[in-house]
Order: C-alpha cells, then structure tokens, then sequence
C-alpha cells in the first residue's frame, strides 16, 4: 500500500512540475524530480557497500555499478529529496524564509523531520544507511539515515536558488548530476569513516570513532551549506 501511495505522490508531483514549468516558463521543478529520480542508478553500489560484513571483491563492485537504471522502480526516488529544497525556495522567493545560521540550522531540524516521517510512512524506498541495521552508542539507523538524506535536501536548496535563472539548458546541466554528486559525497565520502570502523577486526572502538567522524562532517557540512546560503542572501 505504501509503494502503491508514494506511486501515486509522485506522479501528482510531477504533474504539479509539469504546471509549474507552464505557468512560470521555469523547469526547475521537472528537472529537480528528474535528478532525484536519476540519483538511484547508484543505488545498488550503496546497498551493498553498506551491507558488508568484509572487504567487497572488485567484481562486486563492478557488478552493482553495471545494474541496469529501472526508471519506473526510481518514480518514488524522484521528489523526498528535491521537494523540501524546492519548498524552501518558493518560500525564498516570496520572502518568507531569509536564509542565515539560525534559520538554516532551523531549516534543517524541519528536514530531518520530514526523513523521518516519510520513512515511517513508508513512503520512499529504504535508503542506504537503514542497512547498517545497529549503530554505536545506541543510534538509530533511521536518524543517521534521515541526517543523510536532510543534508542532501539542504544542499539542494542551495543549487536550486543558485541556478533558477538560469538558461534552460544550462540549468539542466547544473541539476540533472546534483542528487548523484551528493549521495557520493554523503554516502561515500561522509559514511566512509563509520563504513570502514565497522570492517575492521576490533569493530567496537573503530566502530565508535567512526560514526563520530561521520556526524561530525555531516556537521561540517551543514554549517558550510548555512554558510553559502548567507552568502548568496546578501547578493540578492
């Protein structure tokens, strides 16, 4: 029933896009759900990195990369990451969200919420950390996982105020890669120190440090996003 809803939720966002693009003359909003949806063709490499219980050989890794990219399996990847973005600009725009450290750290506890709840829902398919299925210290997968997933969101956000007027085509260029640069940065880059202190052999401490060090960048780079989006506040 849940992947039946978000099924439906998602073509109802891309026609509510496809209205928007004929209404403001902008394809932002097509492109954002299309960039989301395109992000999953990574999607078997991160299930199984995040799955491991040792080193994966080459051909495993190979193997996950050459999966073919299902378009209708990806329809409900399309909006839970690029909806809360394309929230915060049309709020932006009208002058109703100023962003700032205050607001961005706001913004971004409203993003996690909204993971979360979308997860219990079950309305997005299960993303990578939710494989870990235990974490130090007693943290739940599904924190880590929404902490993930808002980052991604929040980067988002600066992408797409950044590049709204730009020429189509150049827009397409600047959104349609910017879901899949991210999930590398967070899955792969950021989840690194937690995925490499669980492979190896005293997995406890390194397990510990490691999941330290991923909160810790995840920090990191939500204060950088906060910072940027000052930034481009003050150019406007």
């Amino acid at each position: 029933m849940g992947v039946l809803f978000a099924l439906i939720i998602t073509l109802v966002f891309y026609a509510a896009a496809g209205w928007l693009w004929w209404q403001q003359r902008n394809p932002l909003y097509i492109l954002a759900l299309l960039a989301g949806q395109l992000s999953t063709w990574l999607d078997p490499l991160w299930r199984l990195i995040y799955s491991l219980q040792t080193v994966p050989g080459l051909g495993s890794l190979i193997a996950a990369l050459a999966t073919p990219f299902d378009p209708i399996r990806s329809l409900p990847a399309a909006w839970p990451d690029p909806l809360p973005a394309l929230i915060i600009v049309g709020l932006y725009l009208y002058r109703w969200w100023t962003p700032g450290l205050g607001s961005g750290l706001f913004t971004f506890v409203v993003f996690v919420s909204f993971q979360l709840l979308i997860s219990i829902l079950n309305l997005r398919p299960a993303t990578p950390p939710l494989l870990l299925q235990t974490l130090p210290f007693g943290v739940r997968v599904e924190l880590l996982a929404a902490l993930m997933s808002a980052t991604m969101s929040y980067g988002l956000c600066y992408v797409f105020l950044t590049v709204q007027n730009y020429s189509w085509p150049s827009m397409a260029v600047a959104i349609l890669p910017m879901p899949t640069l991210f999930s590398v940065l967070i899955y792969g880059v950021i989840g690194a120190p937690l995925l490499i202190g669980r492979l190896l052999p005293d997995g406890e401490w390194p397990g510990r440090i490691g999941l330290i060090l991923t909160l810790a960048l995840l920090g990191w780079c939500v204060y950088i996003i906060s910072s940027a989006l000052n930034r481009l506040d003050r150019w406007r």
